[in-house]
């Protein structure tokens, strides 16, 4: 058997190579799966015809880089597949492909490349036949006469910087760790594996981009050729990139039956940039089209870069990335991931100067202490050595909010005293225009600085009231509010909290101008506390990029001393964020109508009656 293995390797190795581009490979060789494709089948690179340009830079000798920034459903991942597959059967050398994790590089090597592999005869004939004891076939290392190819995760050091490889793929680079382990920059240190082979290596990055400044993809993509592909318009015969600001379509929203806001879309079309005609998606993605260098000098250090946004691909619906932009628009966590995986762009946190003289310029008059459309009231409280801050904040559901009350109880976090001005906020009903009344539901009580365990006391003794203590986790990667149960009798139940995704939230919500989703609201009434000082501490943080480790990392940076306006709302934020309330109920208390109060199944049963009927007094 083993004979047998080594003179076909042998045969395989003196074979006299092919002269095959990798889509000229791909058509003849490679088949799809149905285990990770919608078109299982032979492959055929007209389906989507941007894609060869891309493949056969690959077996290009002046080019020696490769970069694909590129939103999701382009078939980025199955372009690195074929230019593996290509490499393995016609120009074999030693590989090393590499996934953000070592999770997900053994999850990929098993649900792409081995199905690769089996479904494609000329493959699956040179690599060494699996055996118990054979570590030559492994889920992390496939042999094949010539080469080999390993299949790591960026957080592993060892790996990284172990043999010479000639080729490099690397996949999602933006989801890279800045350093593996100790080692430094994982694409750095792979990188450094290709000097061997200075004259026919070949390297390949692909990724959805994240964030404007600190996008690994987005900075290799600006170091190549820059390529877009523009498709010609049949009216003027221009060419141009498609972008999403000149697509046009026609759209109507209605309430489903829980009250949450439904899209409808419809005459979805594309407004040329350059003769300002429109034409529909059926008839572009049938229009000729062609790559367009915009950095040819790249072409110099052998970089060719592209870019990819939804709208080229034949698998992504134009009028279905219309509605997830629409569903997107109002939260900004979605419109995020809507903004990079659609349209293959950095985000970019919005300009906020001159945002406290705007914000306190239009306030306003309520109507009564609780105007109307509050549904829900919450309270942050920020610990001070000297003094508690709160706020109270009126929400509706659509995130639409308004500032009640912000204010300062003096004293130290330990004192008796202070604790009962917190109870009296708790107790305190506040008036709506039709007479009823609104208590607090839920808090947030800031647990940093000098007086934590006097915090968790306080909050455990508070907590059938929705009392929770709180600490701030910084990075732009911590989910919002992280549920951490407390170990004794006396501790309190407490949440982490991600405040730099909460920050770029509430960021967000300043910019939006028109009363509605996401709207803040604030009042004129001097007693309230929303002076000019409140929106200067609100507006008091921005996010800049710091080098650390000859990295640029994003850190929120104080432009004003007193930044507790910002935190509270944060605090607020994260309450309304974490509860799930039963608006359609509360909205029915507000109008009066009694029922019988009805629990959510998801839910305990105390804990949800609390949330859904103790704010509201008739």
């Amino acid at each position: 058997m083993i004979l047998e293995e080594l003179y076909r390797f042998t045969l395989e190795m003196f074979r006299p190579p092919k002269t095959q581009t990798v889509s000229e490979w791909a058509d003849e060789n490679r088949v799809l799966v149905s285990e990770s494709s919608s078109e299982p089948g032979p492959w055929k690179t007209d389906r989507a015809p941007y894609q060869r340009e891309i493949m056969d830079a690959f077996t290009d000798p002046g080019v020696q880089e490769i970069v694909i920034k590129a939103s999701a459903q382009v078939g980025k991942s199955e372009i690195e597949l074929n230019m593996m597959g290509r490499a393995i059967d016609l120009d074999p050398g030693p590989m090393l492909y590499i996934q953000p994790t070592e999770a997900v590089a053994e999850d990929y090597s098993t649900r792409r490349i081995a199905p690769m592999i089996e479904h494609c005869p000329v493959l699956k004939r040179k690599m060494f036949r699996a055996t118990g004891r054979d570590s030559r076939n492994t889920i992390g290392m496939k042999t094949f006469p010539g080469g080999s190819l390993a299949i790591i995760g960026a957080n592993s050091p060892s790996d990284l910087a172990s043999k010479p490889v000639r080729y490099i793929f690397m996949d999602e680079i933006d989801r890279f760790p800045d350093s593996a382990g100790t080692e430094g920059d994982p694409i750095g240190l792979a990188e450094r594996r290709t000097e061997t082979f200075q004259h026919n290596r070949k390297i390949v990055k692909t990724s959805t981009p994240t964030n404007k400044g600190t996008s690994k993809i987005e900075k290799a993509y600006m170091r190549g050729t820059q390529e877009e592909w523009h498709t010609e318009c049949p009216h003027c015969h221009e060419f141009n990139f498609i972008r999403f600001d000149d697509v046009k379509f026609d759209h109507e929203s209605y309430k489903d039956e829980n009250g949450e806001t439904n899209y409808l879309v419809s005459n979805v079309r594309w407004k040329c940039p350059s003769c300002g005609l429109e034409t529909g998606e059926h008839d572009m993605k049938r229009q000729p089209a062609k790559w367009v260098v915009k950095n040819e000098r790249a072409l110099e250090n052998g970089v060719r870069s592209f870019c990819l946004n939804a709208f080229m691909s034949p698998w992504a619906s134009w009028r279905k990335i219309c509605l997830e932009f629409l569903q997107a628009k109002d939260d900004p966590e979605k419109l995020k991931v809507w903004h990079n995986t659609v349209l293959g762009e950095c985000w970019e946190m919005r300009d906020v100067s001159g945002m406290p003289e705007k914000l306190y310029d239009r306030r306003e008059h309520y109507n009564a202490e609780i105007p109307t459309g509050v549904l829900v009231l919450t309270m942050g409280i920020d610990t001070q050595d000297n003094r508690l801050e709160y706020e109270v904040v009126g929400w509706n559901r659509e995130e639409e909010s308004w500032g009640i009350s912000k204010g300062i109880i003096p004293g130290r976090p330990d004192s008796e005293a202070v604790w009962e001005e917190v109870d009296a906020l708790l107790d305190r009903e506040w008036k709506m225009k039709n007479g009823m009344k609104m208590r607090i539901i839920a808090t947030f009580v800031d647990s940093g600085g000098h007086f934590t365990q006097e915090v968790y006391r306080e909050c455990a003794r508070r907590q059938n009231r929705l009392v929770f203590a709180i600490k701030g986790e910084a990075g732009t990667d911590k989910p919002y509010v992280r549920l951490m149960k407390g170990g004794g009798k006396n501790e309190a139940t407490r949440f982490m909290i991600g405040v730099d995704s909460g920050k770029e939230g509430i960021m967000y919500a300043m910019t939006v101008d028109k009363p509605g989703p996401k709207y803040m609201h604030f009042p004129m009434d001097y007693r309230a506390g929303y002076d000019k000082e409140y929106f200067k501490g609100l507006c008091s943080e921005r996010l800049v990029l710091h080098r650390r480790g000859g990295k640029s990392v994003p850190t929120w940076e104080k432009i004003h001393e007193r930044n507790e306006p910002l935190d509270l709302r944060n605090y607020n934020r994260a309450v309304f964020r974490y509860f799930h309330w039963d608006f359609d109920k509360l909205e029915k208390t507000l109008r009066g109508e009694k029922q019988e109060p009805k629990l959510k199944a998801d839910a305990p049963k105390k804990k949800q009656r609390r949330v859904i009927s103790s704010g509201v007094k008739v």
